[in-house]
């Protein structure tokens, strides 16, 4: 099982399409940054609760990670060579490893994220005259979100087997929150916190703007999600593969 995983983290991070999974990695909080620009407005505002501010949008990593999570399933669908996979491995082993891989990978891109990510905000604090002040809420936010990209890796790995179409898995892990997700948190929050993107960025940022719900709830209905999606891809998978 360990070759399997080993074998399934070098595809994850081999060849020029991988440069996509970094390129969202980075979109994604990067969006959610710019979408409010009164995040940039630090006037008045202490450094520890600038800081926090900032660091916010590191909390929708996990839909970034739920793109990993597919990639790792799709991209062998993309290039047909999943059955070649599935003849060598068997289903069992290779679902294991590819779910296993695509965490691996995306709690390793999370991390590296962070760091960055911690950097620019170091920067831009800078500008401002202030320095970059890790309070506890802040560390919470990092670790929320490396909750949510575990959790966002299974349900894209999970999504990626049961559409075994990039473009498809794409749509829904990516397309889905940023245009639907974000336009329900504006129009109808009270539906919009229980759809699973919303429910993993809840654990970086619970309560946020009160409209996401609280940490508890939101790591409940997250491994609810995830529970019923890879069960699910489980299923539909092993009836396929006989």
């Amino acid at each position: 099982m360990r070759n399997a995983i080993r074998s399934e983290v070098l595809r994850c991070v081999s060849g020029f399409s991988v440069l996509a999974v970094y390129l969202v990695a980075v979109l994604m909080p990067l969006f959610v940054l710019v979408s409010d620009g009164s995040r940039f407005d630090l006037a008045g505002v202490e450094p520890g609760s600038a800081t926090v501010r900032l660091l916010e949008p590191l909390a929708w990593v996990a839909i970034s990670a739920a793109f990993v999570g597919a990639y790792g399933v799709t991209r062998e669908c993309y290039y047909t060579s999943i059955d070649r996979t599935l003849t060598a491995v068997g289903f069992a082993r290779a679902f294991s490893a590819k779910l296993a891989a695509g965490v691996l990978v995306a709690v390793a891109l999370s991390v590296c994220l962070f760091a960055v990510w911690t950097v620019g905000v170091t920067v831009l604090l800078g500008l401002d005259g202030m320095a970059l002040v890790l309070t506890p809420d802040a560390w919470r936010i990092y670790a929320g979100a490396l909750i949510g990209a575990v959790l966002g890796a299974l349900i894209g790995g999970a999504i990626g087997w049961i559409t075994r179409n990039y473009y498809v898995a794409a749509a829904l892990v990516i397309v889905l929150p940023m245009a639907v997700e974000f336009a329900l948190l504006r129009t109808a929050p009270d539906v919009a916190k229980f759809s699973p993107g919303l429910v993993l960025a809840a654990l970086g940022v619970p309560g946020y703007q009160d409209a996401l719900l609280g940490f508890v709830p939101a790591l409940g209905l997250g491994v609810a999600w995830t529970f019923g999606l890879v069960a699910i891809a489980w299923l539909r998978g092993r009836k396929e593969a006989g």
